[in-house]
């Protein structure tokens, strides 16, 4: 039973992420609106911690929060929907910069030679 739960706590935790990583998956969520408990569900993190995230979203006004029938709603703002085209456009670049990491040397060396390439 002991490994059983040991288990199952081993597939709900999520990988290191950073508050950038996080604010962009919260965000994920929120775009067309969305209810708090399904953000912390699908996130992966505590109600305290989530509240933490979402206090500091409202500041820099990342997302809007409203009381719907008693159950916290949370939509990202317009200033939101920017930073996470902007995450987006970022991690394309991640993406891309990685890819040219397993250029093969010959393919470098002649990058190099050649700028306008």
């Amino acid at each position: 039973m002991e490994e059983k739960l040991q288990n199952m706590a081993a597939r709900r935790r999520k990988p290191y992420r950073d508050r950038v990583a996080i604010v962009g998956e919260i965000l994920d969520m929120a775009y067309g609106g969305v209810q708090k408990t399904s953000v912390m569900y699908k996130v992966g993190m505590s109600s305290l911690m989530l509240d933490r995230y979402l206090r500091l979203m409202m500041r820099a006004k990342l997302i809007d929060v409203t009381l719907t029938n008693n159950k916290m709603a949370v939509k990202a703002t317009n200033r939101g929907k920017e930073f996470l085209h902007y995450c987006h456009a970022i991690m394309d670049l991640l993406d891309a910069e990685s890819d040219r990491s397993r250029w093969p040397i010959k393919e470098i060396e002649i990058a190099a030679s050649n700028p306008c390439r």
